[in-house]
């Protein structure tokens, strides 16, 4: 088996150090993974232990960046997954690092709804949270919580509906368009028909 010859840190990458077996280069990984598998120079390293420390390196390494991207802005389970595999990482490294962000719990899909929701009920309809949350990648059992914590959203609708309105004639076109504005954030019917009926007073003969 080959003799570890020379553990050398990277220049580039001071988290990284370079293995040199037999005098030859075998493999770059982090440093914390060399400790972690305790190799040191002099010892024999046969492919099973190279494996496994490539393996402890990647994962090192993968989690590193998928931290360093929800702290950037808050993630899904499966941005986290797709951004991992984008950056060339196995599945059973993602599985790993997965699996670790939500133990730590830098990757929650239940709570990434309750703050999605906070952050967008006023200027999204629920139908429109809902269809974005499943864009995401978000279970359908954590999306149903969506019905929870959203009651009534005619204020909000509304608020929308006036800047909307505001400086327009109100006209039958106008209601229309009014509705159609409000339809394509994704509020529901009676939350629509309840702001288009609000401004609408005067105008004869509206239809939806």
């Amino acid at each position: 088996m080959p003799i570890v010859t020379q553990i050398k840190q990277n220049e580039k990458n001071k988290n990284k150090v370079s293995v040199f077996a037999d005098g030859q280069f075998l493999c770059s990984v982090t440093a914390e993974s060399v400790a972690k598998m305790r190799i040191k120079q002099g010892d024999e390293i046969d492919e099973k232990k190279l494996l496994d420390t490539l393996f402890e390196s990647d994962c090192q390494t993968a989690f590193t960046k998928a931290v360093d991207s929800v702290c950037k802005s808050i993630k899904t389970q499966k941005q986290i997954e797709k951004y991992l595999f984008d950056k060339g990482f196995s599945t059973a490294v993602v599985q790993n690092v997965v699996q670790k962000m939500k133990e730590y719990r830098y990757v929650d899909d239940e709570e990434y709804v309750h703050i999605f929701v906070s952050t967008y009920q006023r200027a999204k309809g629920k139908k429109r949270i809902c269809f974005e949350l499943k864009q995401k990648g978000v279970d359908q059992e954590y999306i149903n919580l969506v019905d929870e914590l959203i009651d009534d959203q005619k204020e909000y609708a509304l608020a929308l509906a006036q800047k909307f309105a505001k400086g327009k004639v109100m006209d039958q076109k106008t209601v229309q368009k009014l509705y159609r504005h409000l339809a394509t954030k994704g509020f529901d019917f009676d939350t629509c028909r309840y702001c288009a009926n609000m401004l609408a007073e005067g105008v004869d003969e509206y239809e939806y």
